[in-house]
């Protein structure tokens, strides 16, 4: 019932700001920030970061199909490529990280948030370059 309400809220968000300008909107959707002993993984947070996950998939999904009806350059399917070399690294990740949090394996649940909240910072990077500004946690 979660993922059906998100989605709802993503396409929502999606629909009024164009394209893949909603990515402006991730940062006021979650503020995950970085995991620390004073700032543990649970089970809230774990979901808050899928939340985000998904917000960030449904807007690179709308650039790849944006790239594929030709309403962007062509340079966009080699743009796409080097991100989704970022982006395949995201599910193994909230694998581990679900099981750690379940486990409350804090140390490890928050090494592995952190590696998450990078990755996310390298692909809003590397969107940027290629013109397409991602919001959203850092």
């Amino acid at each position: 019932m979660r993922r059906i309400a998100a989605l709802l809220i993503v396409f929502t968000l999606a629909l009024p700001a164009g394209g893949c300008q909603f990515f402006k909107n991730i940062e006021t959707f979650v503020q995950l920030g970085t995991a620390s002993i004073t700032n543990p993984v649970t089970p809230k947070r774990l979901d808050q970061m899928q939340q985000a996950t998904i917000v960030v998939f449904t807007g690179l999904n709308a650039w790849r199909d944006s790239c594929e009806q030709g309403l962007i350059p062509k340079s966009c399917y080699d743009q796409i490529e080097s991100v989704q070399v970022y982006t395949r690294q995201i599910k193994p990740f909230l694998e581990q990280l679900r099981k750690f949090v379940r486990n409350n394996d804090q140390v490890n649940a928050t090494v592995v948030w952190n590696q998450v909240i990078d990755i996310i910072g390298i692909v809003k990077g590397r969107a940027a370059e290629n013109g397409v500004t991602i919001g959203g946690p850092t």
